[in-house]
């Protein structure tokens, strides 16, 4: 019998319709399911050309769904391309038998599954009744996560937009005026972190580091460091009062590689968030932080819902093996 696999373009990625409340819950799901054992990912293997310039292997598994899948990543400076910094496949394979099963476009689930992790880590973190919002940083991934954390924090009614060019930042304020909100655009960072109920960085490889001081956040506030917290003073990380990454080990291998300025100690990470094994939030003025790493559970996950429905509504294309 002749093997195939399925491919997944973008678009056929697009048309699974998968909903961000939907993947947040399978998200969640996978960093429950390590809690328990039953999903692993190692830590990411990263090759890096120069400034702002990587490519990254990231492989993961799923036990109890028999699947394991790797994200391949690449990610080049923005004056050095026409198209997109960002670029991303996803293999999923079947893990008893080393089959490959699909091969899907990468770049939705990237953008999406970031803000799904942030998400979850605000429901944990974040005070329920935050009312606004400050970005540093206004690409992709700002725009995802005002999406993903406004679903989980319904009450977000303000943005502040700070980008290092007005053009980007002046588009993340009219999509929130769009979605409802009012938005201002900030011409320091300061002012898109100083008072605010909930932070978002995501300043990009190879841009401006340590620039962000946590003695700026108010009492209250839950920031998420997208950038894997490279915009912040790496001696103030610690000085919030409760700090959460996404995986303790691998961001301590991150950090031995040079990958991150924090390895810790993180007083949680997500598979104890979503499990509840180490506290949350306990009080209204507790400040606190969610330091993104980048995990492959989380693609595994998204791309494991992607390829189910797509085998239910016949998306996609078959090629022989």
């Amino acid at each position: 019998m002749n093997q195939t696999l399925l491919y997944l373009s973008e678009a056929d990625v697009a048309g699974a319709a998968l909903s961000l409340d939907r993947l947040r819950e399978v998200v969640a799901g996978a960093f429950a399911a390590q809690a328990r054992g039953r999903a692993q990912a190692a830590p990411k293997s990263v090759m890096k050309i120069g400034a702002g310039h990587v490519f990254q292997a990231k492989p993961a598994v799923l036990r109890d769904a028999g699947l394991a899948g790797m994200k391949w990543f690449g990610l080049v400076p923005s004056a050095q391309t026409s198209g997109p910094s960002i670029s991303s496949i996803i293999v999923l394979g079947d893990m008893a038998t080393g089959t490959t099963l699909a091969v899907m476009g990468g770049n939705w689930i990237t953008a999406t599954r970031t803000a799904a992790m942030s998400a979850i880590a605000a429901q944990s973190l974040a005070r329920p009744e935050s009312t606004s919002i400050g970005f540093i940083g206004c690409g992709v991934q700002a725009h995802s996560h005002l999406e993903a954390l406004r679903l989980v924090l319904p009450q977000l009614s303000h943005v502040t937009a700070y980008s290092r060019t007005q053009a980007s930042a002046q588009r993340l304020a009219d999509a929130a005026r769009k979605l409802g909100m009012s938005a201002t655009t900030a011409s320091e960072p300061r002012a898109a972190v100083e008072g605010l109920d909930v932070i978002v960085t995501t300043v990009p490889e190879g841009g401006t580091l340590e620039f962000l001081d946590t003695a700026w956040l108010a009492a209250g506030s839950f920031t998420s460091a997208v950038d894997l917290a490279r915009s912040w003073k790496r001696g103030t990380l610690r000085d919030v009062d409760l700090l959460a990454t996404d995986e303790h080990e691998q961001t301590r291998v991150l950090a031995a590689m040079g990958r991150m300025s924090f390895a810790g100690p993180y007083d949680a990470d997500l598979a104890e968030l979503t499990t509840a094994a180490r506290p949350c939030r306990t009080s209204g003025d507790q400040r606190t932080m969610f330091v993104f790493s980048g995990h492959a559970l989380a693609d595994l996950a998204a791309a494991q819902v992607v390829y189910e429905t797509a085998l239910r509504d016949g998306l996609g294309t078959r090629l022989p093996l």
